[in-house]
C-alpha cells in the first residue's frame, strides 16, 4: 500500500470521528481535559489514548500506555507480547464507525463479514447419529487455519493472496490437493501469514511485509440489485493491495471460547 493510500484512509477515519468530537463535551482527568472518544482516564490522573476505539491502559513503571490486546504489563513495568492462541476463538472488529464497533465476524457463503446484514449460515443433519443440538452455532476459528466445524474433511479460513479477502472453504475431501487455480485453497494455505494472540489481536503478518500496524480493512458490500450502502455489511481484507474503495481501517480481536460454540458445518 502506498503512503498516499494509507494517509487517505487515515484521513477518512478522522473525518468519521470529527462530528462525534464536535458533539462531545470535554471531561476532566485531574488537571487535564479530554474527549472520552479519544482517551480513557485512570485514577483521575492518567490519560491513555484509544486506538481504533480500543482503550489502552497505563503500565506502572513503564511511563506509557499499552493495548491489553497486544501486550501484558508485568509488575516490573515491562511490556511483554501476549502468547499465541491455542484454542478456539471468535473474532470481533473494532474501529471508529459505531455501526460495526465490536461486531462479531460471521460466516456465510464462503465469506466472513460484519454488519447488520452479515449472516451466520450453518447446517447440520442428524444422519449418522450427529447431535445437532450440541453446537452453539457461532462463527469460531482455530489457530491452525481450520474453522471450528465438525464436518468430515474440515473447513479452513484463509486470506486470498491476490485480493486479501478473508474467506473460508467448503468441507474439503479427505487428502485433497486443491490449489489457487480453483475456488478454494489447498490446506497448506489455511491461516497463512496470520498470527493470533490469546484474547488479543488477529494479525496479518506476512514475512517481509512493511505492514506493521496490525490493521485490516472493512469494506462495504452492496447486494446485487441494491443501491450503494443498502446491504450494510462489510467484508474483511488484509492490506495487501494498494486501492480498496468503500473501506475503512479496523483492528480485529480474538476472544477465546469453548469448542462447543462452533457448528457442524458452515454453509
Amino acid at each position: 500500500m502506498s503512503i498516499r493510500t494509507l494517509l487517505t484512509a487515515l484521513a477518512a477515519a478522522t473525518t468519521l470521528l470529527f462530528p462525534l468530537i464536535l458533539a462531545e463535551e470535554r471531561q476532566k482527568c485531574g488537571e487535564a481535559s479530554y474527549f472520552p472518544s479519544e482517551q480513557t482516564c485512570y485514577n483521575d490522573k492518567t490519560l491513555c489514548p484509544k486506538q481504533y476505539s480500543l482503550p489502552s491502559r497505563p503500565c506502572a513503571g513503564s511511563g506509557g500506555c499499552y493495548l491489553p490486546q497486544e501486550y501484558t504489563c508485568g509488575d516490573d513495568g515491562i511490556l511483554r507480547d501476549l502468547p499465541d492462541a491455542t484454542g478456539p476463538f471468535t473474532l470481533a472488529v473494532w474501529g471508529e464507525r459505531f455501526a460495526y464497533r465490536n461486531q462479531t465476524i460471521k460466516a456465510c457463503g464462503g465469506y466472513l463479514a460484519i454488519g447488520a446484514n452479515a449472516r451466520q449460515c450453518h447446517a447440520c443433519t442428524a444422519a449418522g447419529g450427529t447431535n445437532c443440538g450440541s453446537y452453539k452455532n457461532a462463527t469460531v476459528f482455530l489457530p491452525d487455519g481450520k474453522m471450528n466445524a465438525a464436518v468430515p474433511g474440515h473447513q479452513y479460513w484463509f486470506v486470498d493472496p491476490s485480493t486479501g479477502l478473508l474467506q473460508y472453504t467448503e468441507a474439503l475431501p479427505r487428502n485433497a490437493s486443491i490449489g489457487w487455480n480453483t475456488t478454494v485453497p489447498s490446506q497448506e494455505f489455511a491461516g497463512l501469514n496470520v498470527k493470533v494472540k490469546q484474547n488479543g489481536l488477529f494479525i496479518w503478518d506476512k514475512e517481509g511485509s512493511s505492514y506493521t500496524n496490525h490493521w485490516w480493512f472493512a469494506c462495504l458490500v452492496t447486494l446485487p440489485g441494491g443501491a450503494v450502502s443498502t446491504a450494510r455489511s462489510w467484508r474483511i481484507y488484509a492490506p495487501i493491495i494498494s486501492e480498496l474503495n468503500g473501506c475503512e481501517l479496523v483492528r480485529i480481536v480474538a476472544t477465546a471460547v469453548d469448542k462447543s460454540y462452533g457448528v457442524y458445518k458452515y454453509s
